[in-house]
């Protein structure tokens, strides 16, 4: 191997590496500032050039939409909720991906007027896939709905969902037989949903305490 091709290969090593340092830099930075509710922090670094390149303007975007939440800066999480859902990202499947977990999560949190904002945005996807499952996780969740039953099992059957979407149909037929008092459908469909969700799926919580407080009343 010539000098050269040592000396470049070298420097590609030495780049590559300071990448990544800076890329951890930036994260921690970011992650510290989640921690401490710090929204200034979180705002400022993720609006630097140097994290817009490195993480990405979806990432973060991400960060400063987690950090308006957790904060409870609700005028500016609503703006910049308004911003993402109205952005176009490089990889859809972030959009998508963002869509579903926030739609999701103000469904168990009972908040409609978030919900309403997703569900507009889903169905302009053109997912008819994707758009069927949240609407109907909306009537379930929201509306009350009891008589889905039939057409979620069809939808399970069909082998068309998988993984989390499979799990949050799982998880609404377990909330019909809820409502219409059979605990031991329910108790089966809600213990199916909890094996296709990750652990740190949205509704994790709400799966575990669920079950365990069927296990304490049995």
């Amino acid at each position: 191997m010539s000098t050269i091709t040592i000396f470049i290969a070298v420097i590609a090593v030495v780049g590559y590496l300071g990448f990544q340092g800076i890329k951890s830099f930036q994260l921690r930075s970011l992650n510290t500032g989640l921690r401490n509710k710090d929204s200034d922090m979180v705002d400022r670094v993720a609006k630097m050039g140097v994290s817009q390149k490195l993480l990405g303007r979806y990432v973060c975007d991400l960060y400063r939409l987690r950090a308006y939440y957790i904060t409870r800066e609700t005028d500016k999480f609503e703006q910049m909720l308004r911003h993402m859902i109205e952005s176009e990202y490089p990889d859809p499947a972030d959009k998508k991906s963002f869509l579903e977990t926030y739609f999701h999560t103000f469904l168990i949190k009972q908040n409609r007027k978030y919900a309403d904002w997703l569900l507009d945005a889903i169905r302009k996807t053109g997912d008819e896939k994707f758009i069927r499952y949240n609407e109907q996780s909306y009537a379930v969740m929201l509306d009350g709905k009891s008589d889905l039953i039939e057409s979620m099992v069809e939808d399970i059957n069909s082998k068309k969902y998988y993984g989390f979407a499979l799990g949050v149909i799982l998880f609404m037929v377990a909330k019909q037989y809820s409502y219409l008092g059979d605990s031991e459908n329910e108790l089966i469909y809600l213990q199916t949903a909890k094996s296709c969700f990750h652990p740190k799926a949205v509704y994790m919580p709400v799966v575990d305490k669920w079950l365990k407080d069927a296990e304490a009343g049995a």
